[in-house]
């Protein structure tokens, strides 16, 4: 945790400088694109490839991230490259560290470019652009896209007397299945969702179902711990006093629906591809159901399209690549093998993955789920990850009878209100 903060403090540091020193580094002619590394960075790499340059006139190299590959690997090779003086021209990061990079004044807007590059607004998603707004201004442009949805074992819910046609769109049905699959021993537990997930994203989905949020809209006063943060932390607290649930991780939980251990998951909409290839059972996918009276809202997974540069010439070469990557070839690319949403509605057509979504009706929750998208959440300042970690340790306190849910929100509250800037 340390290492991450330090080098978000880093970023941010550097940031400063980098931009008044107008990016730190001179033009090289070579357009530098830093990917995470595994299959995003591979659908990159096959939508662009030795042909982009050849078609477009662009010089490219693309720079993995290494490590898992995950966007705490490129906040740290970020760090890193603002620090030495030479950041790239461009970056794909993760969805809810947008504001971040966009508060420390490091992205540049993309609305000039939409303007002269041929961006037809009709072609996309209609959250396309809100999701990633930053003062107005749209700070990044989405490529990778995951919602939350909910899948669930229609063995056992036929074992269990259960209608595996119609699942449960609030939590008191869930509740209710639940309670039928484990006193029919058709599976272990009901419900599980996972506590760990990248920022607190269970979580924060959970809360904006319940009408509550992380932090108020001037992101001045933390709410994580008022009452819709309350109730839901109840809800799972009183699903695992019954044991009809149990606190796991994302590996844990993903282990134990594979297993037949669990009934019903919530988890990111790439997972039922795995869950597809990998289940023994009749595996579904549908939305995700919500407490009782709920609004649902989906925040964004995966990864958004930014620009550093203040080079013109350099940004309207980035504007190429992203055209690229969020064209419907490109968003085919990305989205046939990951199950993740393309933002590009023509990719969901005949000629690209349209044969697809048909023949893995897994695939239609989320594209049916694109209405509800939000904009993620992220903590203001340079101690965001510390503050999640602080608050995924009181949520598991919570979930693992240690603290009442109420009095654990209220410990991590006090305590991140104290890292706020």
């Amino acid at each position: 945790m340390t290492s991450i903060v330090s080098r978000r403090s880093l970023l941010l540091a550097a940031g400063a400088a980098a931009v008044t020193a107008g990016c730190g580094r001179e033009t090289s002619g070579t357009l530098r694109f830093l990917v995470p590394s595994g299959p995003r960075a591979q659908a990159v790499e096959a939508t662009l490839g030795k042909d982009f340059t050849r078609r477009t006139g662009v010089p490219l190299e693309i720079q993995l991230s290494g490590g898992g590959g995950n966007w705490q690997d490129i906040d740290g090779r970020l760090a890193t490259a603002f620090a030495a003086g030479t950041p790239p021209t461009m970056a794909m990061v993760g969805a809810n560290a947008v504001l971040t990079y966009a508060a420390a004044g490091l992205l540049q807007p993309l609305e000039p470019l939409m303007v002269k590059g041929d961006f037809r607004p009709d072609e996309y998603i209609k959250p396309f652009r809100r999701v990633n707004q930053y003062h107005g201004r749209t700070a990044a442009a989405l490529y990778s896209l995951g919602v939350m949805v909910f899948s669930y074992n229609a063995d056992a819910f036929r074992k269990a007397g259960l209608d595996p046609d119609r699942p449960p769109a609030t939590w008191s049905e869930m509740r209710s299945a639940a309670a039928a699959v484990v006193g029919k021993r058709a599976a272990r537990y009901g419900a599980l969702h996972s506590y760990n997930a990248d920022s607190n994203w269970t979580f924060e989905n959970f809360i904006g179902w319940a009408g509550g949020s992380m932090m108020d809209t001037r992101r001045r006063r933390v709410t994580f711990a008022d009452q819709p943060g309350v109730d839901v932390l109840t809800y799972w607290r009183g699903l695992i006093a019954d044991k009809l649930s149990t606190p796991t991780t994302t590996l844990e939980m993903d282990d134990a629906f594979l297993r037949g251990d669990a009934a019903m998951v919530f988890g990111p909409s790439t997972k039922p591809v795995r869950y597809a290839e990998e289940a023994s059972f009749d595996c579904r996918t549908a939305v995700v159901p919500i407490p009782d009276g709920g609004t649902r809202r989906l925040p964004p997974g995966g990864g958004s399209l930014v620009i550093f540069t203040k080079d013109k010439r350099e940004q309207q070469a980035a504007w190429k690549v992203i055209q690229a990557l969020i064209s419907a070839a490109g968003q085919t690319e990305l989205c046939e093998s990951t199950g993740e949403i393309p933002v590009n509605t023509q990719a969901t057509d005949a000629r690209h993955l349209g044969p697809v979504i048909h023949k893995q009706p897994y695939r239609r929750p989320a594209l049916d789920s694109v209405p509800e998208l939000a904009q993620r959440f992220q903590f203001p300042g340079l101690r965001a990850v510390q503050i999640n970690d602080l608050l995924q340790q009181n949520i598991y306190a919570a979930l693992a009878g240690a603290k009442e849910p109420r009095q654990a929100l209220s410990d991590a509250a006090s305590r991140a209100e104290a890292l706020l800037p």
